[in-house]
């Protein structure tokens, strides 16, 4: 058996759940692979124990970072780009100038590294693995073909079928497991219009613009936090405002190589 586990939502019809585990993208030790939602998955042999990525800082998965959290657990627990969503229909709520990034989700891990930034940084800011991928520089320097391009939380659609014919906007959503075809998609659009993390994430490390219709306090945690429409009308006032951050790839693949390296030192990863 295995000294070493790795639990992420394992969900194949989220792409963004499903690229965002660091065993991916870099070297480990023979390692076992669960689901987080799995409460019979066997964590007896393992002395180390990495949870993420994804949005697991949230209710629904409480009961499962508790049962991962406690006191008289043989492993140790590391977050690894795990973030923190808290869900609103109340947009107002999303408009006050403070709102709560980080909660008591991870309080009794050993060590996390979490994808939200704050100016008084709560945890490590660590953000996605799935920057790490190779794709990226396939797509990032292609010159965009289109102009508008909108990419929807599958649950929360931006556009209908209706919607999008009538606006004459190419839409995607984040379902399904086919990574490569989001970032194709997102790279071919110069702005992106986006109610999803990874669709903001991996627009901005492809230097595409970005514009976000925010539901969930986790697409206010970015460290270059994109425009914002509260009220999901996207006019040329906002899209002036849409921006780029130049190296964001390279930011963000460096500090996930760094605490790859922390931890395969601290932990016996290798």
């Amino acid at each position: 058996m295995s000294e070493l586990s790795f639990l992420f939502r394992a969900d194949k019809t989220n792409v963004g759940d499903w690229y965002c585990p660091p065993f991916r993208y870099f070297q480990f030790k023979p390692f076992l692979v669960g689901d987080i939602l799995d409460q019979k998955f066997n964590l007896n042999s393992s002395k180390t124990v990495i949870v993420g990525g994804g949005g697991l800082g949230q209710p629904f998965f409480q009961s499962h970072l508790d049962r991962l959290e406690k006191e008289n657990r043989h492993y140790n627990l590391i977050g690894w780009g795990v973030g923190i969503d808290f869900h609103t229909e109340q947009q107002g709520l999303l408009k006050k100038s403070s709102h709560e990034l980080y909660g008591d989700y991870f309080n009794r891990f050993d060590d996390v590294g979490i994808r939200v930034f704050s100016e008084k940084q709560k945890f490590e800011y660590i953000p996605c693995a799935s920057c790490m991928s190779e794709l990226f520089h396939k797509y990032r320097d292609q010159k965009p073909s289109n102009g508008i391009g909108v990419y929807s939380h599958k649950r929360r659609l931006i556009l209908d079928d209706e919607d999008a014919k009538k606006s004459n906007l190419l839409h995607c959503t984040n379902d399904g497991s086919d990574f490569e075809a989001k970032l194709e998609f997102l790279s071919s659009h110069e702005y992106i219009i986006t109610n999803s993390y990874h669709g903001v994430y991996w627009g901005m490390l492809l230097n595409r613009k970005v514009v976000i219709l925010p539901f969930k306090t986790g697409l206010l945690s970015f460290k270059y936090q994109p425009v914002a429409s509260y009220d999901e009308v996207v006019d040329d006032s906002i899209l002036d405002k849409a921006f780029y951050k130049d190296n964001y790839l390279e930011e963000c693949r460096t500090l996930n190589v760094n605490f790859y390296s922390k931890l395969a030192s601290n932990y016996n990863l290798l």
